[in-house]
């Protein structure tokens, strides 16, 4: 059975926020223009994005991302989320866990740990320095 378009995109805002801890950077800016449109050209440039059809047939995807994003940290049984934190959206990771063995976790014959890695990247590649926050 497939999942349901509310399924993909709770797997994938789990799997970004793991994936954009994991490139480094402990928050992004919480505009909502910029979150959207980066992960639309992030969506569009991964070449693993067809195997979430109830997001990519979707008219905007980063829409149904940043919806994703607001309602994360009041869902119950995931494992990473995103919390808003005034002018930051901060990806949170909600057990003890390695990145690893995070993004393993979320793998699947389609999307390897290796291709959530890739659209984390693609996704934080397209902020600019000063809508970053870096770890130290």
């Amino acid at each position: 059975m497939s999942e349901t378009r509310d399924q993909q995109v709770k797997r994938v805002v789990e799997a970004m926020a793991v994936s954009v801890l994991a490139a480094g950077v402990t928050a992004l800016t919480s505009s909502k223009m910029h979150l959207e449109l980066n992960f639309n050209a992030a969506w569009h440039k991964w070449p693993r994005a067809d195997q979430f059809p109830g997001i990519t047939s979707f008219h905007d995807p980063g829409n149904l991302f940043w919806l994703g994003q607001r309602r994360s940290a009041r869902c119950k049984g995931v494992f990473a989320a995103w919390e808003d934190a005034g002018p930051w959206t901060k990806p949170v990771l909600m057990q003890d866990w390695s990145f690893e063995e995070f993004l393993e976790d979320l793998a699947d014959e389609n999307v390897s740990a290796s291709d959530w890695q890739q659209l984390g990247q693609l996704y934080v590649e397209g902020f600019k320095p000063e809508q970053l926050i870096r770890a130290t």
